[in-house]
């Protein structure tokens, strides 16, 4: 049986490859690419291993089904959403600190986790690397904060920035947040789920 050193190595192997597949035919200076470059060499570094204590929330009813439409997407992703199942059940899911504006089904429709991070399986100086999992019919609310970040796409869903308003970029994809960029996510018929780095300055 693997250990949690060990899964988590093999996610971020398949978190890159998912990501550099998104990104690979785009030009050197795109800030997308240039984005993952950055975060993944500095992955490379050594992190602290950490030891949290696992946590479910009601939203996490929904994983399996997240993970079973990503195992039918694109090869990338599909390795990347089996790396993750393994990885899965040590992580310690929260919620997002609560929002005035936020949509009514948002509090119980999400669950947020670090895979390095504060609470995460690990931690790096720079990035901290976690996952989204929003239940059908969830908008997460508009937030920005300094940190460029990166999401790998691993299901359907819509997604906002500030500057390009809604639009889907579908599964497989990377999405690019410049740094304090007000943005946000719905999920359709189907749980979105959604792996982010932050990277900072």
């Amino acid at each position: 049986m693997a250990t949690h050193d060990q899964q988590l190595t093999e996610f971020i192997r398949a978190l890159e490859a998912a990501a550099k597949a998104a990104t690979d035919g785009l030009e050197d200076r795109d800030k997308s690419k240039a984005t993952v470059r950055a975060v993944f060499a500095a992955l490379e570094a050594a992190d602290t291993k950490e030891s949290v204590e696992p946590a479910k929330l009601d939203a996490c009813r929904h994983l399996s089904a997240a993970l079973f439409n990503a195992e039918h997407g694109p090869e990338p992703v599909a390795n990347l959403a089996r790396a993750f199942e393994a990885l899965a059940p040590a992580l310690r899911w929260r919620l997002r600190p609560p929002d005035a504006g936020e949509d009514p089904g948002f509090r119980g429709g999400h669950a947020n986790a670090d895979i390095i991070g504060p609470a995460g399986l690990g931690r790096h100086e720079d990035i901290v690397v976690g996952v989204s999992l929003m239940a059908p019919g969830v908008t997460y609310p508009d937030h920005d904060h300094p940190p460029e970040e990166i999401y790998v796409v691993m299901s359907e869903g819509d997604w906002f920035n500030e500057s390009d308003g809604w639009y889907t970029p579908g599964i497989g994809q990377v999405v690019y947040h410049q740094s304090s960029i007000v943005h946000a996510m719905r999920s359709g018929a189907d749980p979105l789920l959604s792996v982010w780095c932050l990277k900072r300055p």
